[in-house]
């Protein structure tokens, strides 16, 4: 195999498919990324953790086809590290050894051979809709952070549910501790299905998001889903299993409403955390942050063994005062979520769950359940 390429071609390339380099493999070739050469002047970049696959297409000089599965840490920081010109790349057959020069520099290391690398997925299409990057970008952005980190309990809740009903794109994240949910008008010929992504696949395909109005194609088959860009493409497994019956949290009758900036009761959230970070007891960690909220201000409290804050905010409420504990952090996830927006509060009483939404956008719902105080 011998091609040629311009080092920012490639080191853009590697930088992408390295997202499915495996971090834990247990086989060395999955620690690599697969390069295919062929005679008609096109590249294809693979890497693939057997959970995600990313494939990346281009054009450059191929002076003779072939395959190698290159170590990717290697072969990314040899790439980057080179000067912005032609890069060329040849390997002998007879041992894999690859040559890589740039500029006067010259590496030569070993390869594996590329038919031990493990295969792309197959995705045989069953569905197939179109939505603009920036869209899917701010869903999966305002959603992601509610997948639960558990693998052991309920693994169905590591994905985040895709949902197509009636014309409306919903994306459902839930750990049980919260929920997050966006809602976003697609085409209205569709009919509905539903799947679950993995959400460290949705990390990923949330770096390789524009946030323009480039299209994004999504394919699904049984087992598995591509998000087509073109020149490269990202598949994933999907989980197995049936999602959690989401919409009875949502229909709570609630009676206290507020109106806030989600900025100001962020910041004051990470002002009141600042004691709790500073405690190194275990139980600092659980310790809540408290909220008595009345027609126009939120009192922030907390306390540690070691200390004790006091905050306020101004907002505008209507209903009962009332007082009420959160875990901050998954309080500040969703406030950060909202970004600038004012945002409307409800609650019922202080054992049930709190909902935010954007005052001028109702197609975002955020569900945390709080934390019980012992007066309550």
């Amino acid at each position: 195999m011998k091609l040629v390429c311009h080092k920012t071609v490639l080191a853009e390339i590697i930088n992408t498919v390295q997202k499915a380099v495996s971090s834990k493999a247990v086989m060395p070739i999955l620690e690599c990324i697969k390069l295919d050469a062929y005679n008609d002047g096109k590249i294809t970049v693979t890497a693939n953790n057997l959970d995600l696959c990313i494939e990346y297409y281009c054009d450059c000089t191929v002076t003779d086809g072939g395959s190698i599965a290159l170590s990717s840490r290697m072969f990314g920081d040899i790439i980057r590290r080179l000067p912005d010109e032609d890069v060329e790349i040849e390997v002998n057959p007879s041992n894999n050894v690859t040559t890589i020069k740039g500029g006067k520099s010259e590496f030569n290391i070993q390869g594996l051979n590329a038919l031990e690398y493990p295969a792309v997925p197959e995705v045989s299409e069953v569905y197939r809709f179109s939505m603009k990057q920036g869209v899917l970008k701010n869903m999966i952005k305002k959603t992601i952070f509610a997948v639960s980190q558990n693998e052991s309990k309920r693994p169905i809740l590591t994905g985040s549910l895709f949902e197509i009903e009636s014309g409306v794109l919903s994306v459902v994240s839930t750990d049980n501790y919260r929920l997050a949910i966006i809602n976003e008008v697609v085409d209205s010929s569709l009919q509905p299905i539903s799947f679950v992504v993995p959400g460290f696949t949705l990390r990923e395909v949330l770096k390789v998001l524009k946030d323009g109005e480039e299209n994004v194609d999504i394919i699904v088959s049984d087992r598995y889903a591509m998000f087509d860009f073109g020149e490269f493409n990202v598949t994933t497994r999907l989980l197995e299993g049936k999602y959690i019956n989401y919409r009875p949290v949502l229909q709570t009758p609630n009676a206290i409403y507020v109106n806030a900036l989600a900025r100001d009761l962020a910041d004051s959230l990470e002002r009141a955390a600042l004691i709790i970070n500073d405690d190194m007891s275990a139980k600092a960690e659980k310790l809540p942050v408290i909220l008595n909220i009345s027609s126009d201000k939120i009192e922030i409290t907390c306390m540690t063994s070691r200390s004790k804050v006091y905050d306020a905010i101004e907002v505008s409420a209507s209903g009962d005062d009332l007082e009420i504990g959160f875990n901050h952090k998954l309080l500040l996830d969703a406030l950060r979520a909202c970004e600038n927006d004012e945002i409307k509060m409800e609650f019922s009483n202080p054992r049930s769950s709190c909902f935010i939404r954007s005052k001028n956008d109702d197609s975002y719902t955020f569900m945390i359940l709080p934390v019980r105080l012992y007066n309550n």
